[in-house]
């Protein structure tokens, strides 16, 4: 919380700063050909952080409109997405209960991750532009409200026991399915939250008809649900067979009520192409 508080101060005090920083009060219409913008971008985005979720690379999305204040600050409404698909491959899959000394192996499907976020778009050129420009740098502030969804998880878990006494865990038992009719914390869950988009750019040709930009973004959202398996792994509850096979203690994972769902703070960093229309 005190992150994101931080990140909203720097969100609207800072323009208000510039703007006292800038010409004084000059009509757009004197300085711009072109004073108003609609954009769209693309590109991929990344978790960030250790232990944030059992996630593959993502997408996001932006569409917005900007109208020139003047030669440095931008604004406007903004409407994007971004979407992380489980991938279990990131998901640790061997464990143990020791009361019946029983090894398990753990399979999961579902868990995706969807934000849509409404956002106020605050776009701040670290250099004046005018209809010469050829290039700008400049920096982005996006407070939003977001619309989350995380789809149901299910879970399969194959049990082996060690037969033979010879310290593996391979010999097959039987098959177990769990999902949200067994657990309310596998449940498909959806809410709103907010957050921030934080990021930097470069566009070309900002004030003709059609320029290019790329932006790198960080968005922090406040706590939602997803998953992160990694969370409820700890040396201490590890146990290890014959084999060299690290098995974590079904009391601390498997059995909690809640694995492998967390409610924490979601961070994410991502890279985006976009065209911009100037008129």
């Amino acid at each position: 919380m005190r992150r994101f508080l931080s990140l909203l101060i720097v969100a609207f005090v800072l323009p208000s700063i510039v703007i006292a920083q800038d010409e004084g009060t000059v009509e757009v219409k004197s300085r711009f050909e072109r004073s108003n913008t609609i954009y769209v971008s693309l590109g991929p985005a990344f978790t960030l952080g250790k232990n944030l979720g059992d996630y593959s690379t993502g997408l996001t999305f932006e569409a917005g409109y900007l109208k020139r204040a003047n030669r440095i600050l931008s604004w406007g409404p903004s409407l994007s997405y971004l979407g992380f698909a489980y991938d279990d491959t990131k998901t640790y899959p061997y464990y143990y209960d020791v009361a019946y000394d029983v090894g398990h192996e753990l399979y999961q499907t579902g868990g995706d991750v969807n934000l849509l976020s409404l956002g106020l778009n605050l776009k701040l050129n670290f250099i004046p532009v005018s209809d010469a420009t050829r290039f700008s740098i400049y920096g982005i502030a996006n407070p939003f409200v977001s619309y989350i969804s995380r789809s149901e998880v299910n879970q399969t878990i194959d049990y082996y026991f060690d037969d033979d006494e010879d310290g593996y865990y391979t010999d097959y038992w039987g098959t177990e399915e769990f999902s949200g009719d067994e657990f309310d914390a596998l449940k498909a869950e959806s809410k709103f939250s907010g957050g921030v988009h934080l990021g930097f750019g470069v566009e070309l040709n900002p004030a003709k008809r059609v320029s290019v930009f790329l932006n790198v973004t960080y968005s922090y959202t406040l706590p939602i649900s997803y998953v992160a398996t990694e969370s409820y792994l700890k040396d201490e509850d590890a146990y290890v067979d014959a084999g060299g096979t690290v098995y974590y203690d079904t009391e601390a994972t498997l059995s909690d009520d809640q694995f492998p769902i967390v409610e924490k703070g979601f961070s994410a960093v991502s890279a985006k192409v976009g065209l911009a229309f100037n008129f």
